[in-house]
């Protein structure tokens, strides 16, 4: 059974299926019976390792949200809990059966939807006490969502949930555990009170480091000036004379070896220190109006009194929209309403569509089959991307995607890793037109963030779908809702507009001249007056 659909009939078997699965647990009667201990666990992938677990323990009642960076290892814990997995070393106790809804993939035919239900089935006759979640709040619209936490606070068993929903996870965990430098620790609390503590750990990391920072920078200036003096003391003074020099340079020689020793101690003294390290932030990414295929005309693609249905069921009726350039427009609405249909029914170019011929379209919708699994990461990387090697490391790593994966085989990647290089490989493409449903799906937080930062710096035109408010508010220009049959833009507002100028352009012209020794200080001055006019 897929996790993920892509209209409303299919996202309602998800919601039933995951109703019917929480309201089947029985009622407490084991109070904070402990269901899950396990003890110095060292996973293991391919021969490579994972991650390790000191100790992560689950009583009856507990709702425990799992967080960490896709590929972390989240999944193969719960495959390891559920005992479907037996790649890891440690202690491993279960006190009852076990039901995972596993994490699958829209369009993924490999992904064994067949497996999940007979799994399910069983898990229901069963009336499994422990269950484990993994995303289960993908594609749901808020009503959804809702929903899915008013089931949650009312289950009576042990519920583990894999999730990158930090509103959902604020809502239902009672009790964390996270994964970091591949190691999973156990936070008794909230989500919120979770975050808090990650935030003052990092914030003392932050002040630790450069208290050693200026630290070895004391020590370093200490040794150079006392390698300094040793030198000084050696030559002696410029005002004695041979005799002198030569009676004195026995203690001179001495004090200098002392004076060296010392300077060597202060080495080994800051050698021996415990290195902090500085805590990872990733860096802005920085977009160039030139970077991709500039597009001329007044609209990008437009419909035009457009009837849809599907399955003969009508979802829009006198659809009128028209996409300008540089707009990000967020197509929202309900689950079921239509935005992946009228999504498709563009991409297809349509009868009541048009999309201009100068526009270089790069779609996205989570069909995973499209990657090649033969293929590296780098491999495809390079292969789609416009951008050089430098640019397009640069995003993939605020993505993430680092080099230590560049050799890996895609189709040895998790579901949220693929996702993430899948919408990296549209992203980078040679477009100036971005469609993209649903891309924040299976995204950690990192990658949510980079992947915001890049359609905000982006040049050209953004047209995408997303029940994620906190995103949609970020990066959208202008919003659209699908509601009761008819296609509908509030209010006609513009939330963050910014309508397309020449200044990028300008701007551009202006860094490479400043850069240039031979540039002509006229033409600085020109630009930049029209570069504050444009700004005014």
């Amino acid at each position: 059974m897929q996790a993920v659909f892509q209209n409303s009939r299919h996202t309602w078997k998800r919601v039933c299926f995951l109703c019917a699965l929480i309201d089947s647990v029985p009622t407490r009667g084991d109070g904070d019976m402990q269901q899950i201990k396990l003890a110095d666990i060292e996973a293991t992938v391919a021969g490579k390792f994972l991650f390790s677990a000191a100790a992560l323990t689950a009583s009856t009642g507990d709702v425990i949200g799992i967080v960490g960076h896709n590929g972390a290892g989240k999944t193969t814990l719960m495959k390891i809990i559920s005992g479907d997995s037996h790649v890891f070393t440690g202690q491993r106790h279960v006190a009852q059966s076990v039901m995972i809804v596993d994490q699958v993939l829209p369009f993924d035919e490999r992904s064994g939807g067949q497996t999940v239900m007979a799994q399910v089935r069983t898990a229901l006759a069963a009336k499994t006490a422990i269950l484990i979640l993994d995303e289960p709040t993908t594609n749901l619209d808020q009503q959804h969502q809702s929903w899915l936490v008013s089931k949650i606070k009312q289950y009576a068993g042990t519920l583990l949930v894999v999730s990158h929903d930090q509103n959902f996870l604020r809502q239902i965990a009672t009790k964390m555990w996270a994964i970091e430098d591949q190691t999973f620790h156990e936070f008794n609390g909230t989500f919120d009170e979770y975050c808090r503590d990650q935030k003052q750990i990092t914030e003392r990391q932050q002040q630790e480091y450069e208290r050693q920072h200026r630290q070895e920078r004391q020590l370093k200036q200490a040794v150079q000036q006392r390698q300094q003096k040793a030198q000084k003391i050696r030559r002696g003074s410029r005002r004695m004379g041979r005799l002198e020099r030569a009676n004195t340079k026995s203690i001179r020689e001495q004090n200098a070896g002392k004076m060296e020793q010392g300077a060597k101690a202060l080495l080994k003294r800051a050698e021996r220190q415990v290195k902090v390290t500085k805590p990872v932030t990733s860096a802005k990414i920085k977009l160039m109006p030139t970077d991709f295929p500039v597009f001329h005309g007044k609209t990008v693609l437009r419909t035009d009194d457009l009837m849809l249905e599907r399955d003969g069921h009508m979802l829009l009726r006198h659809a009128t929209m028209a996409l300008k350039p540089g707009e990000r427009l967020a197509l929202m609405g309900p689950n079921g309403s239509g935005k992946s249909t009228l999504i498709t029914w563009i991409i297809g170019h349509n009868q009541q569509t048009q999309i201009s011929p100068r526009a270089k379209v790069g779609y996205f919708n989570q069909d995973l089959t499209q990657l090649d699994g033969q293929l590296t990461v780098w491999q495809l990387l390079s292969r789609v991307g416009v951008l050089d090697d430098d640019r397009t490391r640069q995003i993939a790593g605020a993505f993430g995607v680092h080099a230590a994966v560049y050799d890996q085989r895609i189709d040895t990647l998790s579901g949220g890793e693929r996702v993430k290089l899948q919408v990296l490989s549209v992203i980078i493409s040679d477009s100036n037109v971005l469609i993209l449903d649903e891309p924040t799906n299976f995204l950690d937080d990192q990658a949510l963030a980079a992947l915001a930062d890049y359609l905000v710096a982006y040049p050209g035109t953004v047209l995408f779908v997303s029940h994620d408010e906190a995103f949609v508010n970020q990066v959208a220009t202008r919003r659209v809702v699908i509601e009761h049959q008819l296609l509908r833009d509030p209010a006609k507002t513009v939330l963050q507009a910014r309508p397309a100028t020449k200044l990028p352009l300008l701007q551009l012209k202006y860094d490479r001249l400043m850069s240039d020794p031979d540039a002509d200080s006229g033409v600085l001055q020109q630009l930049k007056r029209e570069i504050e006019h444009l700004k005014l």
